[in-house]
């Protein structure tokens, strides 16, 4: 006989042996695991097969260990209950069982020692600190809208009341405005199966100088082209309502909005991009000064020389003090404050890649500033006229002819973007390409200069050696980050949620762990606690601070005044708290841990 038949004979009877000498019987309820729930009665008159019993065995325990984790009682199930488990089940499994295997994941999941590691526990409490921090309702519009009246009708033009006219561009002009009847009078409710006409659009205006009294903003696009329909309007233009919070029409199409909200990506609402309350469709009305600034936009019924179409697209955002361009002109901003507002714009940036959204069009003049608190302005994203927000695609777009749109401002386009040729196998990626024109946008926030705007280097050619130096008043690291950020190869540029949190360490980690010479970096669980103690100021501290930017404009001398007395106290600006709640809102130990690393390999190359 041979060795292979011998050995087979041996593993068969020897079982069966063991089997007899130890008498068990598998189907005993006495020997099951403990830790699980019994199982029902067997039904009178229903057979169940041999293994039944330990296979449900195995997937009770397996609901069982969820449910302890989700009640955060880990650390209750002690070894010696997990080494009794894994002791039955190695017993069960020598007797020809499968069933053990499903409780041996169910111990897993209840001793912490398998699936579940130390560090995913500590990742679980940052998802705790990121659902805190989002249920926080930040004031940071500082606007007393009531939205509720809009919820059974669409807002219309018939419901603003407009001012002067406050910016004009190529593509949209911008009015200031303010919801009518903010009395509480009720509004007439339109007849929605109704079409209005071209002179029901009765537009209020006034001629008041002060621009405090219109709390919103109306941007009217210009509609050369396309036909007066709000589906062709909102098709052609849906790439501006991106930020919006709520789209309405004058026409019945909610299966088509329902669709294209399908095939588009939409944002949902960030501190640092541009707070857009609603999107409708209206006949465009004769405003103040339009013959003056925009004949050629406007429909013949108004003008008899104008290119216009009856109806367009009208944004209605909340109504920033001025534009990027024009902040840093007029108030040169200082090196913290220079560092608040890049912190802030890699955050816009780390969001909308979040969302898979490119905005495309990154410039000064697109880029809004809150100046309530002029040492800690707010920075707004807007104009996503250009953006991309494709959900077949996502930020790879084919590029297989000339005519595909890359985008806007040509300057400030990324090279990966810019320097492409189109073939039938041609993909533009998009994902660090808004990375890349906020790097290059810093040159203007901390030197006034932008060297790809006014300067010589053109994104298509550039090489790194080229990048001017930054002042010195800028610090080393944020120097080598704008550097990293400008590489030529994305793959070298840091993810945008590492490099928005090197700039929250600048801001707000403890100074030791910034430092050259520290060369440990901290453990898991000292960023936690760094974390938690942010979490702890925001939902204390914060409060008051977001309560002093919650005050109707009437109470503008109290709000100052407590926003004076929360300085005093220590704490920190409203907008600041804003910016730490950004970081938080988002915050991973292992995103955290690889800017921390970044930081320090940049320290280590100063002593080298």
């Amino acid at each position: 006989m041979s060795v292979r038949a011998i050995g087979t004979h041996l593993f068969k009877y020897g079982r069966t042996f063991v089997r007899h000498i130890c008498k068990r019987d598998i189907q005993t309820t006495a020997d099951k695991i403990n830790a699980a729930q019994q199982l029902p009665p067997k039904p009178h008159g229903v057979s169940i097969s041999k293994g039944f019993g330990l296979r449900t065995v195995g997937v009770q325990i397996g609901l069982q260990a969820r449910k302890l984790l989700i009640n955060n009682v880990l650390n209750r199930v002690t070894n010696s209950l997990a080494s009794d488990l894994r002791k039955r089940a190695a017993r069960r499994i020598l007797y020809g069982d499968s069933g053990p295997f499903f409780a041996l994941v169910g111990v897993s999941l209840a001793s912490g020692t398998g699936i579940l590691t130390r560090e995913d526990e500590l990742e679980g409490v940052c998802w705790e600190i990121r659902e805190a921090i989002s249920k926080i309702k930040w004031h940071y519009h500082d606007i007393d809208i009531d939205e509720t009246r809009f919820e059974n009708s669409p807002i219309t033009l018939n419901d603003l009341s407009l001012g002067k006219p406050i910016a004009k561009g190529a593509n949209a002009v911008v009015y200031a405005a303010k919801i009518k009847n903010q009395d509480g009078l009720p509004r007439t409710q339109p007849d929605k199966n109704a079409e209005r006409s071209v002179s029901e659009t009765i537009v209020k205006t006034e001629d008041s100088d002060d621009i405090e009294k219109f709390p919103l903003a109306l941007k009217m696009m210009f509609n050369y082209d396309i036909q007066s329909s709000a589906m062709a309007i909102l098709n052609a233009m849906y790439r501006e309502t991106v930020p919006a919070r709520e789209y309405y029409s004058n026409v019945r199409i909610s299966d088509w909005e329902i669709d294209l909200s399908k095939r588009n990506r939409h944002l949902p609402p960030h501190p640092n991009v541009v707070a857009m309350f609603s999107v409708f469709t209206d006949y465009v009305p004769e405003l103040q000064d339009c013959r003056g600034l925009y004949p050629a936009a406007l429909p013949q019924r108004i003008h008899p020389d104008g290119d216009g179409r009856n109806m367009s697209l009208f944004l209605l955002m909340k109504r920033y003090d001025t534009t990027l361009a024009d902040f840093l002109t007029s108030h040169p901003p200082s090196a913290r404050v220079s560092l608040l507002l890049f912190a802030q714009l890699l955050e816009a940036v780390a969001h909308l890649t979040a969302h898979g959204i490119a905005h495309r069009d990154l410039k000064t003049d697109n880029i809004l500033i809150d100046t309530a608190e002029p040492e800690a302005p707010i920075l707004v994203l807007a104009d996503f006229g250009c953006c991309l927000a494709d959900k077949a695609n996502g930020l790879r777009l084919p590029y297989t002819s000339h005519e595909v749109d890359k985008g806007g401002n040509v300057a400030l386009m990324a090279p990966e973007i810019a320097c492409p040729r189109p073939g039938a196998f041609c993909v533009l990626d998009y994902g660090k390409s808004d990375l890349w024109a906020a790097a290059a946008i810093t040159y203007e926030v901390f030197s006034g200069r932008n060297p790809f705007c006014v300067g010589t280097l053109r994104s298509v050619d550039y090489e790194e050696e080229q990048l001017p130096e930054m002042g010195a008043e800028v610090p080393y690291v944020l120097r080598r980050l704008v550097g990293n950020l400008l590489q030529r190869k994305p793959s070298k540029r840091l993810n945008p949620e590492v490099a928005a949190n090197v700039c929250q360490l600048i801001l707000w980690a403890p100074s030791t762990w910034l430092k050259p010479e520290t060369r440990k970096p901290p453990s898991s669980a000292e960023i936690l606690q760094w974390l938690l103690s942010l979490t702890t100021k925001i939902l204390c501290e914060g409060r008051m601070t977001n309560k002093a930017g919650s005050e109707s404009i009437q109470l503008d001398s109290d709000r100052a005044q407590l926003q004076s007395d929360v300085r005093k106290a220590g704490r920190r600006t409203y907008p600041e708290y804003l910016l730490i709640s950004c970081f938080l809102a988002r915050a991973t130990i292992s995103n955290v841990k690889a800017a921390i690393s970044w930081i320090q390999t940049v320290n280590a190359d100063i002593d080298d």
